[in-house]
Formats: C-alpha cells, structure tokens, sequence
C-alpha cells in the first residue's frame, strides 16, 4: 500500500491555486471526468497531501493556504468549495531583481535559506513543487538546493535550467533524491498542441517548411513573461521543445507576444504551418486554441509529483529522462511527445507484470 507523499509548494499563485483544488477534487473522487491518471506509480490523487507553502508577498503570508490561493493578483475560477487546510503561507526568499509585475510589499524568510530548510524538514515535505515566477533563475536554483539540504525530491515548473546543469543533478542523485524540469509543459498548452500537429504532419509525410505560434493570456506570469530577458529565454525554450519533433531543420518560432487583463488565467494561443505535399504542393494550417493556464497545469502537476516519489521508491535517481521529457519542455534530453508519453504510461501506469523489462 502506497504511504502519502507530502507536498510543499514554493509561489502560491494561480497554477498553484488551480493545483489545490484539483487534489482536493479528484482525492475523493478520482473517477470524476477530467483526471487524466487516477493511479502513478502506485500512487493516488488522494495520497498528496499538501503540508508547506512559501510565497514573497506579505498579503499572502501567514494566511491559510485556501485563502491565499484566491488573495489578488490571483484570478483563478473556484472550482470547488475549499475548507480551512491548516497550512499557512511561509515567507519565501528572493534573490533576483523583483519583477516589474510585481507590486506591494513583500516579506521575506528572516533566515532566508536556513529557515525554509527547517520550515520544509518541520511539516516533513516529500516533495518542493517551484511554482514561482518566470525569470527568478537564481531564486530557482535556491529552492533546488533548499530541496536537497532539506531531503525534498524537487519539481521545476519554472524555464529556469535546472536538470540541465549536471552537477545539480549529481547532488540530487548522490543523495537518493529525484529533480525533474525544466518549464512545465501543460496538457494541451500552446506548445504541447503545437508540437502534436508537427509530428502528425511529418509521420503523414508532409515536409515542414516554417510555422510559429503565438500566444496572448491575462494573469501575473504572462504580464512578468513581457519583461524583455523572460520573453526571450521563454521564446529559446518553447522553440527548442517544437522543434525536437521534427528531424530535420525547419524555421519556427513560439512564444509570449501580449498580456490582456481581463483574460485572467485564460490564454489564445495562434498557429500558422505551412508545409508541402506531393508535388510540393503547398499545405497550409491558420487555427487558434484557447486554454486556462492553471487547469492546462493540473493533470501534469498530479502525475509528476507522483511519478517523482514512485521514481525515488524504486531507487531511480537524479533527473529520470522518462518524467522530465512527459512533463517538461526543456528535459536533459529531447524526446517525441508521442514517445515521452508513451514511456511514462509504460513506466508509472502499467501495473508492474506488463511493464517491458528493461524498464523494471
């Protein structure tokens, strides 16, 4: 029987809100319609457990976890009824420029980074999910090290690199522990529904000539995402994850473009494809996909941090390539989203007589 994983969160914006309430949703009810995999790795909805938050702005420090999940600038539906959890909202640490986004006061650890180690060791956290701002790459590899001083498999939702740095990963594996990322790749965000069509098209043997994507969303993490040196590093990553899925070389381009205010968490995202046929002849796709960002999130964010304790139960260590490449846009290694989704299901879904045996 499975013991409960642990979770604590750094960043309590809308991603984590939306992820809040989808344990607290599908934990009871895991054959509810919309829970993607009821069971990872041994593992159910209803064993997370959320014990730690941390987060920089004072007006959601020290409040209880459900209701800071809804304190502005969050702009989150409720999507279900939330009671009071018993888990307050720490001071988190910030070690990069605050973003232009941000305003108000903020607070921060007294301690700084000793004092979320031994908030995480306190509440006895499993798991640190980094849902913190784009951007904040030295603060990111803080809460990294936190995790690891602390015994806490880490999961970066952030673009920050992280599981491409080798030695970072080496500190986790030498001490048994599991780091997955980078950059969360939604259920069908922009670039996983972005990098499907272009695999679908190249199977069917049509030869890909350019394309680019183009996304517009409300909320915090878009309006911080406008900031010149975020938009540019989001841009490299969202590129690299598209273009993994063709084997050749073909012009494309992704990314932020525009923030609407009242989109709230929503986001369009716009795609234009051109490729040729037979006889090169010219075939073209103009279409548009409209998203929420924290519920894209919720599905990936279940099964990684499941997936990363059973990796940890099984003695896989360091930054597994088959959660980092299901998950994230910007793993140790690029793998097809077809086949990176194909390996998880094998590896974390499968009960454990029809998995292939190398994966055992």
């Amino acid at each position: 029987m499975a013991r409960e994983i642990r979770l604590a969160v750094a960043g309590v914006g809308n991603t984590a809100a939306t992820f809040l309430q989808g344990i607290l949703r599908y934990g009871p009810n895991p054959h509810e319609s919309g829970l993607w995999h009821p069971e990872v790795g041994g593992y159910a909805v209803e064993d997370l457990v959320l014990v730690g938050a941390f987060d920089i702005r004072s007006e959601k420090v020290g409040m209880d976890l459900s209701v800071a999940a809804f304190t502005p600038p969050n702009v989150v539906p409720r999507y279900v009824p939330l009671r009071r959890l018993g888990v307050e909202v720490s001071p988190g640490i910030l070690l990069d420029p605050l973003p232009d986004a941000v305003s108000g006061e903020t607070k921060m650890d007294k301690d700084g980074i000793e004092g979320i180690i031994g908030t995480l060791q306190r509440c006895k956290a499993d798991v640190l999910v980094n849902l913190i701002s784009s951007g904040l790459d030295r603060t990111s590899r803080a809460y990294a090290e936190v995790a690891l001083k602390a015994g806490c498999n880490f999961v970066n939702a952030t673009p920050s690199p992280l599981v491409s740095e080798a030695t970072l990963v080496e500190k986790f594996h030498s001490s048994g522990l599991v780091i997955v990322g980078d950059d969360l790749m939604t259920q069908l965000g922009g670039t996983a529904f972005h990098r499907g069509i272009l695999g679908f098209m190249t199977r069917r043997g049509v030869n890909l000539v350019r394309s680019y994507q183009l996304d517009v969303g409300g909320g915090e993490e878009t309006l911080n995402t406008l900031n010149e040196n975020v938009k540019a590093a989001k841009r490299q990553v969202k590129t690299a994850a598209i273009s993994s899925e063709v084997p050749y070389a073909f012009d494309t381009v992704a990314g932020t473009t525009d923030y609407v205010d009242y989109l709230g968490d929503r986001r369009t995202s716009y795609f234009w494809i051109e490729g040729e046929g037979f006889l090169r002849e010219p075939v073209r796709i103009d279409i548009y996909l409209k998203t929420s960002d924290g519920a894209n999130a919720g599905n990936i964010l279940l099964d990684v941090t499941r997936g990363v304790q059973a990796s940890r139960d099984r003695g896989t260590y360091g930054a597994p390539n088959d959660l980092c490449g299901y998950g994230f846009k910007s793993p140790p290694r690029a793998v097809g989203i077809e086949q990176s989704t194909a390996r998880f299901l094998e590896r974390y879904i499968k009960p454990e007589g029809e998995r292939s045996s190398e994966l055992r």
